[in-house]
């Protein structure tokens, strides 16, 4: 079989990809840091490796198969993490190729964690917001483009019209991979004008903007100061991240605004975050630690931060009370709406499935009745909900095994699991919940293993086994 358009789509990644190199190398040449001619000349080998990659495919049959999309899903994360790799490493740093490819995939995952800690120059610590930032622009492109055509979109959105827009051939793929770049380079301007207005400095407000936009500010930022402003913005960005931007776009641009206020998983969204941050407040006002101002603040924060899958977390923080461990877990484990940047299950499964268990409970009770299962008043496709149902259990059965594989590290269980639901969900923050805000100690190859875990999380794990069915398949048939 060929793969063509596989290479063509390395190619424009990686085309993409290059001129973000000339950002930390205007930085690096603005203040004379050394490594600024290093950043240039990796922008330069990017290019020519896209162009190299996109002359492979040059004789693409314009129509991605599910085989091509899948194995893009797949390598196009180590892809960058060994493109992004190789600044620390010209940087004369000393570091261990697995800690720099951890937290390339970390990074470019929008997990957050890091094993080099917050101690690099400011040049690579643009760099590392940079690839965050990418990632995030990377996986919206994917939702709108090449994970339809492998996953059957999941039931991307119920509530809009969205045939038109998802397309296998490449001319009507291009069209909303542009105008959902612009889109996400929109926010994020809105983004650091945001933190530079709560009072942050200009270097300060782009790394957290970079970060928070794409959901991926976890342990890597270093905490966010706990200054009422800065709270109130960098909660605003993250509510940004987890929002559907997919279907924002396309409702505003068919002037429909009265359907976001129909729109049942932002409905449900908005709900789930006023109930966790109320519940969130409740240890404190119970045990007398804060005022209600203060409380109501800081759950509210924390809500809107681990529900976006950002794992934001405030500087010198009290320990969080049990409950709030689980619930901030919890939120995490569902994560933002389709569409967003976020990691996590996503809520608009999380409905299809609440109405399926229903569903199957009401044909119990009355065998003889035709029943829908429906989300917002829409009829979710039975192959949608099947899919869906299929992905919940493939989660589990993959949080499971590699929680059993992680905890062979000698580590706890509370250890364990919330650095196996960090890595899943990409949400760094959790495993700072367990105080694992870096995993420098952790052995070299459970660092692999989570960095695995982490493409996994991002690409939502159904495209990996498809892969390897269809790997199967084709060895089944040669025998």
């Amino acid at each position: 079989m060929r793969f063509d358009l596989f290479w063509v789509l390395m190619g424009r990644t990686a085309y993409v990809f290059a001129p973000l190199y000339l950002i930390p190398f205007g930085y690096g040449f603005a203040f004379g840091d050394p490594l600024a001619g290093s950043f240039l000349a990796l922008g330069v080998l990017t290019a020519i490796l896209g162009m190299v990659f996109g002359n492979m495919g040059r004789s693409h049959m314009r129509q991605l198969s599910v085989q091509e999309g899948a194995l893009f899903l797949l390598v196009v994360w180590f892809l960058l993490a060994l493109l992004g790799m190789l600044p620390f490493h010209l940087a004369g740093l000393h570091l261990s190729p697995v800690d720099t490819f951890f937290e390339c995939i970390s990074a470019l995952t929008t997990t957050g964690m890091t094993a080099l800690g917050d101690t690099l120059p400011p040049t690579l610590i643009l760099w590392r917001g940079l690839m965050s930032w990418f990632g995030g622009l990377l996986f919206i492109v994917i939702l709108v483009s090449v994970l339809p055509v492998v996953g059957g979109c999941f039931g991307m959105d119920f509530n809009v019209r969205q045939e038109r827009l998802f397309s296998p051939l490449w001319n009507r793929m291009t069209r909303p991979m542009r105008e959902m770049t612009m889109l996400y380079i929109a926010i994020t301007v809105i983004s650091v004008l945001i933190y530079l207005a709560a009072g942050d400095k200009v270097f300060p407000a782009l790394i957290l903007a970079l970060f928070t936009i794409s959901s991926g500010a976890g342990p890597m930022t270093g905490g966010l100061s706990p200054k009422p402003l800065l709270m109130l913005g960098a909660g605003l960005v993250a509510l940004l991240s987890a929002l559907p931007l997919l279907t924002l776009w396309q409702i505003l641009r068919r002037r429909t605004e009265t359907a976001l206020t129909r729109h049942m998983e932002l409905r449900s969204f908005f709900a789930l975050f006023l109930c966790a941050g109320v519940l969130l407040a409740i240890p404190s006002l119970l045990h007398g630690t804060r005022p209600i101002a203060e409380a109501l603040g800081f759950s509210f924060f924390y809500a809107i931060s681990f529900l976006s899958t950002n794992g934001l977390m405030l500087q010198d923080a009290a320990p969080f009370h049990t409950s709030s461990a689980l619930l901030l877990i919890l939120l995490a484990v569902i994560g933002g709406c389709m569409g967003s940047a976020a990691g996590g299950f996503r809520i608009s499964r999380v409905l299809v499935l609440t109405s399926l268990a229903w569903t199957e409970l009401l044909r119990t009770l009355h065998p003889r009745m035709v029943l829908a299962v429906r989300q917002g008043g829409e009829v979710v496709p039975l192959h949608s909900a099947e899919r869906i149902l299929v992905l919940a259990f493939i989660f589990a059965a993959v949080f499971s095994i590699s929680s059993l594989l992680i905890a062979c590290a000698g580590l706890s269980p509370i250890e364990t699991i919330t650095l196996t639901v960090s890595c899943l969900t990409t949400t760094g923050g959790v495993a700072a919940l367990a105080h694992l805000n870096t995993v420098t100690a952790l052995p070299l190859w459970t660092k692999l293993v989570c960095s695995l875990l982490m493409i996994l999380g991002r690409i939502e794990i159904f495209a990996f086994f498809l892969l390897l069915g269809t790997f199967f398949e084709d060895t089944a048939h040669k025998w």
